[in-house]
């Protein structure tokens, strides 16, 4: 399989409501469980994080602070359990297979409302790196531009069903698979991505290629960090140390020197360019995705009330959500470090 092909499988991590019904039916606890307070011959305590997908630029943070011992400083081993297009991240986390995970927050405001015990405890970004890709001769500059076009996106997602019910655009639906060639052969075919990824992969073909983030104000799903209620019960100070050395290994790879996590990716992925690691790293850079964007007040790990809230209301009036829920029910802010509250 060439390296387009294979990257553009990765959008399998895209939204979609259907895979929660797999968390519902496994939650009951089937699957050998991670145990809760193992500890090393260093006295430090094992925590297993389920990553979304392959190790990459995306998840640096978490490998800078495994790679800068700030993991360690907070007496954590911290075990990075890479993801695929089958991780099942939720189910992992509900079933105690992994202690803590990463996905969309639309995910778990929908899998909690199905009654999956989990809660959001960090955002690892501020905004969801999902996106419309495009070739430049055809720019999309809003989501206003989709009406009357074909895209090519995952079927369920939420933010097709606010497009088109809450801002009647229309558009046609293609499914969404690994197979680029529509795209490249299509000037005026759009595809769902995210936008740290598949734009350097395209360009490689000698495409150029632009992406429009879908996050905008009013519909901005946190990518969080979450864990299940039971664990979080009877670990939280395991989880706030979790949650404050990854805060302090985003910034620190956003603004400093990213070759620690980066060379411990490397490791793993000898497969992704260097060019690749400097392109994604840009890209969350210039979608202020992780460090949020400062005249908003938005910070690193930080999840506020008013968005989440927000979120909830527009799900539920989707009708996604098979109950009204409230931030309790969803999220606990406490466990955020006082500078990123």
């Amino acid at each position: 399989m060439n390296m387009v092909s294979f990257v553009f499988k990765k959008i399998g991590r895209a939204t979609s409501w259907i895979g929660l019904v797999v968390a519902l039916l496994l939650v009951v606890g089937c699957g050998r469980k991670a145990p809760e307070t193992d500890q090393t011959a260093q006295g430090l305590t094992k925590v297993r994080f389920q990553t979304d997908w392959f190790p990459q630029p995306e998840h640096g943070g978490y490998y800078q602070a495994k790679a800068r011992g700030f993991y360690a400083e907070e007496g954590l081993d911290v075990e990075l359990v890479p993801g695929g297009p089958n991780a099942q991240v939720m189910t992992g986390v509900a079933t105690g297979r992994a202690h803590l995970g990463m996905t969309n927050g639309d995910d778990v405001m929908v899998a909690v409302s199905r009654g999956v015990p989990l809660k959001m405890v960090a955002a690892e970004m501020q905004r969801d790196a999902q996106g419309i890709l495009f070739h430049a001769e055809n720019p999309i500059r809003s989501l206003k531009d989709l009406d009357g076009k074909t895209i090519m996106a995952g079927a369920g997602s939420a933010w097709l069903q606010l497009v088109q019910e809450k801002y009647g655009i229309k558009f046609n639906l293609r499914p969404l698979v690994g197979d680029i060639s529509r795209f490249l052969q299509d000037k005026t075919y759009l595809q769902q991505c995210f936008v740290t990824n598949e734009p350097f992969f395209v360009r490689q073909r000698g495409v150029e290629v632009g992406a429009l983030l879908i996050a905008h104000p009013g519909y901005e799903p946190y990518r969080v960090i979450f864990t299940s209620e039971g664990y979080l019960a009877r670990n939280p100070e395991i989880v706030r140390r979790f949650v404050r050395a990854t805060i302090r290994g985003w910034i620190d790879y956003l603004t400093g020197d990213p070759t620690p996590g980066n060379t411990l990716i490397q490791m793993l992925r000898p497969d992704l360019p260097p060019e690749f690691f400097e392109f994604s790293i840009r890209s969350m850079k210039d979608y202020q995705l992780v460090l949020g964007d400062p005249t908003r007040g938005e910070k690193a790990g930080q999840l506020t009330r008013e968005r989440i809230e927000t979120q909830l209301k527009m799900l539920h009036e989707l009708k996604i959500l098979e109950r009204e829920l409230t931030l309790e029910d969803v999220a606990r802010l406490d466990f955020l470090p006082p500078e990123a509250r």
